[in-house]
């Protein structure tokens, strides 16, 4: 019987989920996902915490100032909103 790599399953899980992640984000903007993962990869962001930046951003309840004071305290999240409006504008 052949021993299961876990490690292995776990790395081409977590690519398979960041490709996923790249191209939800390429279809919200005009990027195309290297572009998309040039830019995570500059901001040093978390697939996660970017997800919460982009939530925060969306959030049509909070006033721009809750926004930026959440968005501040979210690991890499300025770095990453930064980024993403440098390639938008």
């Amino acid at each position: 019987m052949s021993s299961i790599n876990w490690n292995e399953i776990a790395e081409n899980s977590a690519k398979q989920t960041d490709t996923q992640f790249a191209s939800q984000i390429a279809s919200l903007t005009r990027m195309n996902t290297a572009e998309i993962n040039t830019f995570i990869q500059e901001s040093t962001i978390s697939n996660a915490n970017a997800i919460k930046v982009l939530q925060e951003v969306s959030n049509a309840a909070s006033s721009n100032t809750q926004k930026a004071t959440a968005i501040a305290n979210i690991n890499n999240g300025v770095s990453f909103l930064i980024s993403i409006a440098s390639k938008i504008i």
